[in-house]
């Protein structure tokens, strides 16, 4: 096992969607895992089986890039877990099924206060592409941003990495965004057209991966 530290650039976002065809993304998870219900944020009136979407930057030993990570949440037993289903970055990835692999997108982040901008192209032609204006701070429930984060997996690898993290940091009020336009290639046949929650971090958070390699 590897340790590794793991810094989250500020204004790092998120992009949730409401989730379509669920019974093929349960297909993609880990053996003996369902997909789970859940609230976002302390806005959100029901639990939702959610297609996320999150953008950040982050500096590491490996990766010292930008990132496009598209995942769900699912449950074993009573125990949450985000589950990666797909990555796009401008740096070196890992994952327990593709091991080691370099960039395979292009991404562009820019933020001045008033608008925030994101630009993502694979090398498959796919983009999404968004901008959004800041609004009030919201607070996220604790099964999305803490209990989900402690142990998490790739598509239906059985193989997890364990994060260690500040709670109290992680679970800093975040800002909500209000889309000003949006263009999104990517598992379209698996979410709803618009996200219903976009928020971003503003402060910066530490992570220690606890990562297996071979």
């Amino acid at each position: 096992m590897k340790n590794i530290n793991l810094k989250i650039r500020p204004y790092s976002v998120w992009l949730s969607y409401n989730m379509l065809n669920k019974n093929l993304i349960e297909d993609m998870l880990p053996p003996g895992m369902k997909l789970a219900k859940i609230k976002i944020s302390e806005e959100n009136n029901c639990d939702r089986h959610k297609l996320l979407f999150n953008f950040y930057g982050v500096d590491s030993l490996l990766m010292r890039g930008s990132r496009l990570e598209i995942m769900t949440i699912a449950k074993c037993e009573k125990n949450l877990h985000f589950v990666v289903l797909d990555c796009v970055t401008n740096t070196l990835q890992w994952n327990p099924i593709d091991r080691i692999r370099g960039p395979n997108g292009k991404i562009k982040f820019n933020y001045n206060q008033e608008k925030i901008n994101y630009d993502i192209i694979s090398k498959n032609n796919k983009v999404l592409k968004f901008s959004a204006m800041p609004l009030n701070l919201i607070k996220m429930t604790e099964d999305f941003a803490v209990k989900s984060n402690y142990k998490c997996f790739f598509r239906e690898s059985c193989i997890p990495v364990y994060l260690t993290f500040n709670e109290k940091e992680i679970m800093k009020p975040v800002r909500k965004l209000k889309l000003l336009n949006l263009t999104n290639d990517y598992w379209k046949e698996y979410r709803t057209d618009i996200p219903e929650n976009v928020f971003m971090h503003e402060h910066e958070m530490k992570f220690n991966a606890n990562i297996p390699f071979f």
